[in-house]
């Protein structure tokens, strides 16, 4: 598939972050983003959700960010039909710029992995509606261009894996 404006991206995401979320949704994806507009062959402007500065600058949180897509990624997701809904989805991309970073989600996903349900519950407690991670990012982004989307978790409470799969047969269609 080649890549247009509004896709989403999924990746291995890096570092002990990125191995705790693929440890605990037994996937080999981690991180996702959006593709935002290309820059030039092969390097896009991206929205993505980093708890850290990332790899690619930009600082922690939901930022614009400048991505070569070599090697990466590992699956490109279309889960749009029109060019409206595609409106609608980078338009909420945009509107979720600057927002914080969700650690309190990390900390939930953390606390699943490890069969720790006091460390989920606090991940839970310290989770906030104002912050979110790269699929938090993504599932909204793709219900405000798609309402109809069924997804098998809160799009507050999902990971990159779950998302993926959900999203597959709709790219497919």
């Amino acid at each position: 598939m080649t890549p247009e404006p509004g896709d989403l991206f999924f990746s291995r995401g890096r570092g002990l972050q990125g191995w705790v979320i693929r440890s605990a949704s037994r996937s080999a994806v981690a991180h996702c983003g959006v593709l935002v507009r290309p820059l030039e062959p092969g390097v896009w402007r991206t929205h993505e959700a980093f708890g850290v500065d990332g790899p690619y600058g930009g600082g922690s949180g939901m930022r614009e960010r400048v991505r070569p897509l070599d090697g990466e990624p590992l699956r490109l997701v279309r889960p749009w039909r029109s060019s409206a809904e595609r409106d609608r989805g980078l338009l909420r991309s945009h509107q979720l710029l600057d927002e914080g970073y969700d650690w309190g989600e990390i900390v939930r996903i953390a606390g699943h992995l490890l069969h720790l349900p006091p460390v989920q519950r606090l991940g839970a407690a310290l989770s906030r509606p104002d912050r979110v991670i790269c699929s938090n990012h993504c599932a909204a982004v793709a219900l405000a261009g798609r309402p109809d989307l069924v997804l098998p978790h809160p799009p507050d409470q999902i990971w990159p894996a779950p998302l993926l799969e959900a999203l597959l047969p709709v790219s497919a269609s």
